[in-house]
């Protein structure tokens, strides 16, 4: 599995972004977190909900039994640790974070968000899922809707932990990108780039550096924190063991098949 991670500070005066992948036994879990600028410390809860998604997937047995329950205790302690330090300070602050995961075991990637940071799978040269942001468009003081939005979901500032979006298992084939982004990536890059860099440039570490040095420079001097994770999958990766057959493969192992329940049909008749 080819993984690879970029975090640039952009044109803030520091990173509040976190992203980490963490091996353990055949698995694999993708991280990223984004410290949200307009509140203080986002830095530390982005950095608490890093460390609480790795302490919890090193001691929870692999494969995980129930991805999706991992996923919401991974986003309830660290929303009880993000209030808990917030309310420690003085005076009392309320840091908050947006978070992404991505776990890969038996052949699928299960994965989970709260907020606006992406995940994205790409698939034969194009975009294959993406993720939806926890957001919603904000209006000017005329009622006009503007670029600007709003998130709907994130961790700390509200006394309950959010619910995150956790969505259906998918099956990994080889070859496939998985992409987790904060929008200081997606939000300042053209769409079409970001799939075609990602899916014709080697290695996919140098792919990241190209995205994140181009979305710092899209920017114009007020760039946002960029950072992202990924990994290209390989045969052989989290459980990814089956070979793609080819159309002709698929239609000739069909073939043999229908021959073989006729045989089987024509000997149970004599």
């Amino acid at each position: 599995m080819e993984k690879a991670r970029i975090s640039l500070q952009g044109d803030r005066p520091n990173n509040q972004d976190r992203c980490a992948i963490f091996d353990k036994e055949g698995s694999c879990l993708l991280v990223l977190a984004d410290g949200l600028g307009g509140h203080p410390k986002g830095e530390v809860a982005a950095q608490i909900a890093l460390n609480v998604c790795e302490q919890l997937f090193t001691r929870t047995p692999v494969p995980i039994a129930t991805p999706r329950l991992f996923f919401h205790h991974c986003i309830n302690r660290a929303h009880e640790y993000i209030i808990q330090y917030g309310q420690s300070q003085r005076p009392t602050i309320a840091p908050r974070t947006t978070i992404v995961m991505a776990l890969l075991q038996d052949g699928h990637c299960h994965w989970s968000y709260a907020g606006d940071s992406r995940f994205y799978l790409l698939r034969d040269g194009q975009l294959y899922i993406q993720s939806t942001d926890h957001s919603v468009a904000q209006r000017d003081e005329n009622g006009a809707l503007t670029a600007n939005r709003a998130l709907t979901r994130c961790i700390g500032g509200l006394r309950s932990a959010p619910m995150p979006a956790t969505e259906p298992p998918i099956l990994l084939r080889p070859e496939d990108v998985l992409l987790l982004c904060s929008d200081g990536l997606w939000g300042q890059l053209p769409q079409q780039q970001l799939v075609d860099t990602l899916c014709n440039v080697f290695p996919l570490s140098k792919a990241l550096q190209m995205l994140g040095n181009a979305a710092e420079t899209n920017a114009a001097n007020i760039s946002d924190n960029v950072s992202a994770v990924g990994v290209r999958v390989g045969y052989g990766d989290c459980g990814v063991n089956a070979v793609i057959p080819s159309q002709e493969e698929e239609n000739d192992l069909l073939t043999a098949i229908e021959h073989l329940n006729d045989l089987i049909e024509h000997n149970l008749h004599e």
